[in-house]
């Protein structure tokens, strides 16, 4: 019975600090961008008037084939990109 508790503890918690860890993110630009474009770590910034972003998806970069999986997503500042755009934080890898 402890066992299963543990379980269920380490689960829940490792589920609330990754939903609090992938909600955060800084993003200072009104449009899409890449940020690392070079493996095994790539990470793009979807600008889309919007809040609905894809799951995943795939897209060439530098030649390569890679998927992109939906970490994010928040408001952009209205003042300084105009109002209704949002940003999503992908993360993707290698095809």
């Amino acid at each position: 019975m402890f066992k299963k508790l543990l379980t269920v503890g380490t689960l829940a918690t490792a589920l609330i600090g990754g939903i609090g860890t992938a909600s955060a993110f800084t993003y200072n630009y009104c449009t899409s961008t890449y940020g690392s474009t070079s493996g095994p770590n790539y990470s793009r910034y979807v600008v889309n008037p919007y809040n609905n972003f894809a799951n995943v998806f795939d897209s060439q970069l530098n030649g390569k084939m890679i998927r992109w999986y939906f970490q994010s997503s928040q408001k952009l500042d209205e003042k300084r990109c105009g109002a209704g755009k949002y940003v999503a934080y992908y993360k993707g890898k290698q095809v």
